[in-house]
């Protein structure tokens, strides 16, 4: 295991620099949008809801599931300060499908199970990961891209539509990483899988995880660890597991070793990809 220290010292250079963060009015969003002001960041933050308190950044209405709602956050934070340097995507809510249940409609017919959660916790985080990168694959410092992804995607868990979608931030995070380098870009990419955390992706979800005795970290442990990706110009294609107030690298420290030794001596994926690819001329 990789295991990551987090001291304040690194979590520097941000004064100055445009950030922009995606359900930033509560949970771990609010805390990434309060530690990063406090680090001196210019920070927008959209948000379905208006934050709790007003302060010294950019709040921006903003439907997340919405391609043009998210353009318009990108668009201001442009247009306000004049570049992006980095973005959490970061917007989430919690299960929503019922796959074993479903409604039905005035036929009898079966209705289509809800997709909010796909759409908030993985369409959205894919949408707004793109328009990062439009934005920043032009600046000379290119940019840093931070994905709020979860424990839930690394191993099966009956909340089936949320696990799906955290899976899906995971493939997509390792993926667009390996993407972006190929490119050429200036821009880094990293995923967070934190466990158990205390926000409302669950209603009263605290008092629920004391009556079962099981720990709940804070927001701004989860917060500090998106900084920290963002600091640190070394951070590409991690994904770092947030349990506990611990922050372990799993990425290059589990994830790819065990591909590498399921796969043995044939190429990867991604190399005859490159293969292929190339035969296009």
């Amino acid at each position: 295991m990789a295991e990551v220290q987090i001291n304040d010292g690194d979590l520097t250079g941000f004064k100055g620099k445009v950030a922009v963060i995606t359900g930033g009015s509560s949970g771990i969003g609010l805390a990434a949008v309060q530690l990063l002001v406090s680090l001196g960041a210019l920070v927008v933050s959209g948000d379905i809801q208006a934050p709790p308190a007003t302060g010294d950044f950019l709040f921006v209405q903003t439907d997340i599931r919405s391609w043009t709602d998210t353009t318009k956050l990108f668009k201001a934070a442009k247009d306000k300060h004049g570049r992006v340097d980095y973005v959490f995507a970061n917007a989430g809510i919690g299960p929503r499908a019922n796959y074993l249940g479903l409604e039905v409609d005035e036929n009898g017919d079966p209705k289509e199970p809800n997709n909010d959660t796909v759409n908030t916790n993985l369409n959205s985080v894919v949408n707004t990961a793109t328009l990062a990168a439009h934005y920043m694959k032009d600046q000379a410092e290119g940019g840093s891209i931070v994905l709020m992804g979860s424990s839930t995607g690394l191993h099966p868990v009956r909340a089936v539509d949320y696990s799906t979608a955290k899976a899906g931030v995971l493939g997509f995070g390792r993926s667009f990483a390996r993407l972006v380098e190929v490119a050429g870009l200036p821009i880094r990419v990293n995923t967070l899988a934190p466990s158990w955390t205390a926000t409302q992706v669950l209603p009263d979800l605290e008092n629920l995880l004391a009556a079962v005795s099981q720990n709940c970290q804070s927001t701004a442990v989860v917060a500090r660890a998106a900084a920290y990706l963002m600091a640190d110009k070394s951070r590409h294609g991690d994904v770092i597991f947030v349990c506990d107030g611990n922050y372990t690298e799993i990425e290059k420290a589990v994830l790819a070793p065990a591909y590498e030794s399921i796969k043995g001596d044939t190429l990867s994926d991604d190399a005859v990809l490159a293969k292929v690819m190339a035969l296009g001329g």
